[in-house]
């Protein structure tokens, strides 16, 4: 679409990060706006939910990186505007060994982008975030603008100020099939059709159920947090002294003490198995426990080995870790927006402005090619 709209009604199918952003940015352009979650806004049982998630510039990717320079001043409106705190700044690490690819390639990515930051030795971790410890191999890029988002609070605010601004947020209404009917997409639920100018499919974990008919590149998998009460100087593992981090090497990463649940929080980028939404009981797992333990022993000797709190999510993710955001095949103005595949949080209060501004005919600057369908076939 070439050029911006007048006045539409839009459809927002699924209410997580990604829906609660497009809502809002609907909104507040003035368009008629419907978003449909199949349960409350803010529920457990998906994605966009908890205390804490991850916000960073420091991918080894160069588009991600400026992606998140796209996001950043709108999760400080999103914060503004909703007169809450959404996004504790604590600063970041990446831990690594020297010569690892990741490291390489995030340093390349962020000098590239123009940002400060810093790469410390051990001792120097130690020094300055005393929790820590690194093996003798290993170096931490320490960059000052990462934190973490308070998901669940992002949600509610986004979708509360979506509806100050006239959205209809239907809540506990589930959607059955998005289809099209002489040429315009229509959602069906328990009560009947409704027709749309457009529709942004955001479902998350049920995307693939839901859109079943375009086969999409998704999976779903299970992944289990785990807080671990402190044992000694919890001082140190405040926001002001423990940044969140990343270990290349193993794929765990970790938040300080989020004030709000009791102890520190870390969980594994990769440690799961794939699940049917609907049929995951969400129990929590002994084996990811231990190894959880088995990190938190080796990285941060002041943690105890008493588990505080654990709870499961979902990924749903494509095989490369790149976003799908296309149009649906065969469906007229349906926008889908699917596989955040763990990391994409951080992007939902941009990923729901593009959606927002390529269904009402505006553009987005950055070359966003490779989330088309067309290349994961």
């Amino acid at each position: 679409m070439g050029c911006e709209t007048a006045e539409m009604k839009i459809a927002v199918v699924g209410v997580g990060g990604t829906g609660s952003a497009a809502c809002r940015h609907l909104a507040k352009a003035g368009h008629t706006v419907v978003g449909y979650e199949q349960f409350r806004v803010g529920h457990t049982r998906g994605s966009s939910h908890g205390e804490s998630r991850i916000i960073r510039y420091t991918y080894p990717d160069p588009l991600f990186t400026g992606m998140m320079g796209d996001a950043y001043p709108l999760w400080a409106g999103l914060e503004s505007e909703a007169r809450e705190e959404l996004f504790v700044r604590c600063g970041g690490v990446l831990i690594a060994p020297e010569g690892h690819a990741d490291l390489r390639d995030t340093r390349e990515s962020i000098e590239s982008a123009g940002l400060p930051f810093e790469e410390l030795t051990p001792g120097e971790t130690a020094a300055r975030f005393p929790a820590f410890r690194l093996a003798a191999d290993e170096i931490a890029l320490y960059q000052k603008d990462s934190g973490f988002l308070r998901a669940t609070r992002c949600v509610r605010a986004q979708a509360r100020i979506a509806a100050v601004h006239g959205a209809e947020i239907r809540e506990a209404t589930a959607v059955h099939e998005v289809a099209s009917r002489n040429g315009k997409p229509v959602v069906r639920t328990e009560g009947g059709e409704e027709p749309f100018d457009a529709v942004i499919v955001t479902a998350g974990a049920w995307m693939g159920k839901l859109m079943h008919g375009l086969n999409l590149p998704l999976s779903v998998e299970r992944r289990q947090v785990v807080y671990l009460r402190i044992a000694r100087s919890p001082e140190h593992f405040a926001p002001e002294q423990f940044p969140i981090w990343i270990d290349a090497r193993t794929l765990y990463y970790g938040f300080p003490s989020d004030g709000v649940i009791q102890g520190v929080k870390l969980a594994s980028h990769v440690a799961g198995y794939a699940v049917d939404p609907d049929n995951d009981g969400r129990e929590p797992a002994a084996d990811i426990i231990a190894e959880a333990l088995e990190i938190a022993t080796r990285r941060f000797p002041d943690l105890s080995d008493q588990v505080a709190f654990t709870q499961v999510c979902l990924y749903t993710s494509t095989a490369s870790e790149d976003f799908i955001m296309d149009y649906a095949p065969d469906l007229p103005n349906v926008f889908l927006i699917s596989g955040c595949s763990g990391h994409g949080f951080k992007f939902t209060v941009l990923l729901g402005k593009i959606a927002a501004d390529i269904v009402t005919g505006k553009t987005y600057p950055r070359d966003l090619s490779r989330f088309a369908l067309s290349r994961f076939v």
